[in-house]
């Protein structure tokens, strides 16, 4: 069996109208770094939820979102689209970054016990006063550090 060659089409830009088979579309808004030292993230409860809490493993980090795994429980106990608050820490960076964030998926995470969430950042004052540490240590590559 052959598979046909596979080219990847980059955040930002537009694919052809009909891809030739095998390309794959970027999802994502922006790029994201991949941690090769495994994070922590909370997750938060907003509104009637403020009880909720869980916490989970972050996967990837980009300047629109992250995405990390938490067990299947906690990841049915949310809807795409749902707004949770996240905060998470990259290596040996001291900020603790604390965002609003969008459930944009959960999709399996290789067994039945965990799933990954896909979450992007809400626009708002925090997102607009994290940016620049945030743009820094994925740049940077602050996860390779600590």
């Amino acid at each position: 069996m052959s598979f046909p060659e596979m080219s990847f089409v980059a955040p930002g830009r537009a694919a052809a109208a009909q891809p030739a088979p095998g390309v794959l579309f970027e999802r994502r808004r922006s790029q994201r770094r991949i941690l090769h030292k495994a994070a922590e993230v909370r997750l938060r409860g907003v509104g009637d939820e403020m009880q909720w809490t869980c916490q989970g493993a972050v996967l990837n980090v980009g300047i629109d979102g992250l995405a990390c795994r938490v067990t299947t429980e906690n990841a049915m106990r949310l809807l795409v689209d749902q707004h949770v608050d996240v905060v998470f820490r990259m290596g040996s960076l001291p900020t603790d970054f604390d965002l609003r964030a969008r459930v944009a998926n959960v999709t399996p995470a290789g067994s039945d016990h965990h799933r990954v969430l896909g979450l992007e950042f809400v626009e708002g004052r925090r997102l607009q006063e994290s940016r620049p540490a945030l743009r820094e240590a994925i740049t940077q590559g602050v996860d390779s550090k600590g």
